[in-house]
């Protein structure tokens, strides 16, 4: 419609340039490894099932003696096309062994290349037959899986898109609440019960000091203290429980969680001394949450003096997510020459038998990826 001054409303229109991937995940599992090892001499390999992404068809090829003599030690494997194109198709992928969590914990990832039909991509040297036979870790009742994690690049393309998505409309004001409801409160309360000892009906002795505690509490907080508190030999009014096998104000803290869900305040060497006390007792009554709170907190204080310490502890105790933590600050291969030559391999080996194996696996990596 023509305006006052004789000039039309002016058409609007709008395109949007899209760089789109898709990503995704194939595992190959090696169920067999000896035998497929025998069998298939260097140069051989065996290839997955096919798998499609981004309008392709895929697979691995696993070379369990290698790909050619000059790595005939190792295991070779690559990610490659079913069939062919006419371009090279733009992709990144990622190699990793699994551990027995199925987490993967050996890892080799690739920068984009342009995979064709007859050229595959991956590696020729992945990992050295003795390292991962050597390792429990990963070839678990004669079985080992590999991931490979891959990102597919589209091309590049343009597409029309209606003019209103490209202006956000505006946000709406948000409505005055009705009713505001206060934070919880119950931690507060219990915290109460435990500070004033109002209502006890039981008494633990640490290390010739006493703690009032209400047997309900516990047990309602540990099938352990259920179990015992509840037996018939432990049952009455006024009932003394002695613990021998913890410090006292480390009991305290197990205490003040017991009843408010949270932990004391702690800082510095204190927290270090206190939170390994924590996580086993946290798994001597079952209290898992306790044990990954502690864990969380015990990955703060990984460096370079206490990551011995620290992957020891978390192999005796469970703590993957801690453990994890160590080996990450081990990835550094300058970090993890200095620590073996300040602890000194026979030193690791009779301090920590446990770790040495994960000490010599990170060497053997930086070793192949150098």
């Amino acid at each position: 419609m023509p305006t006052a001054t004789g000039s039309r409303t002016p058409v609007r229109s709008a395109s949007a340039v899209i760089a789109g991937t898709e990503s995704g995940q194939h595992l190959l599992k090696i169920d067999g490894y000896s035998r497929i090892k025998d069998e298939l001499p260097t140069g051989s390999d065996i290839k997955s099932r096919s798998f499609r992404a981004r309008g392709h068809s895929w697979h691995l090829r696993y070379y369990p003696n290698g790909f050619n003599s000059d790595c005939a030690e190792c295991i070779s494997i690559f990610l490659q096309l079913d069939h062919n194109v006419m371009k090279g198709v733009k992709a990144q992928y990622k190699f990793s062994l699994l551990d027995r969590a199925r987490k993967p914990s050996y890892s080799r990832s690739s920068g984009k290349a342009d995979i064709f039909l007859n050229t595959g991509w991956g590696y020729r040297t992945y990992i050295e037959r003795e390292l991962l036979e050597s390792s429990s870790e990963y070839l678990v009742d004669d079985c080992l899986t590999i991931a490979c994690d891959f990102t597919v690049f589209k091309d590049l393309r343009t597409e029309d898109i209606d003019v209103d998505e490209t202006t956000p409309p505006p946000p709406s004001p948000p409505s005055p609440p009705t009713v505001v409801v206060p934070p919880s409160d119950l931690h507060q309360h219990l915290g109460g019960l435990l500070t004033t000892g109002e209502g006890a009906d039981m008494t633990f002795e640490v290390e010739g000091k006493t703690f009032a505690a209400h047997r309900w509490v516990l047990a309602a907080r540990s099938p352990v203290f259920r179990a015992a508190l509840f037996d018939a030999t432990t049952r009455g009014t006024g009932d003394v429980v002695r613990v021998d096998a913890m410090k006292a104000h480390d009991f305290e803290a197990l205490l003040r969680y017991i009843y408010t869900d949270s932990l004391p305040e702690m800082k510095g060497g204190e927290a270090a001394a206190m939170l390994p006390d924590l996580v086993a007792a946290a798994n001597r009554y079952k209290m898992e949450r306790l044990r990954l709170v502690c864990e969380h907190k015990l990955c703060e204080y990984v460096n370079g003096r206490t990551v011995v310490a620290m992957l020891a502890f978390a192999g005796e105790h469970g703590c993957d997510g801690l453990k994890e933590k160590c080996l990450r600050f081990l990835d550094d291969p300058v970090k993890l020459r200095e620590i073996v030559q300040a602890e000194g391999v026979e030193n690791l080996s009779k301090s920590y038998p446990s770790i040495l194996k994960d000490v010599i696996a990170k060497l053997a990596a930086t070793a192949v990826a150098s």
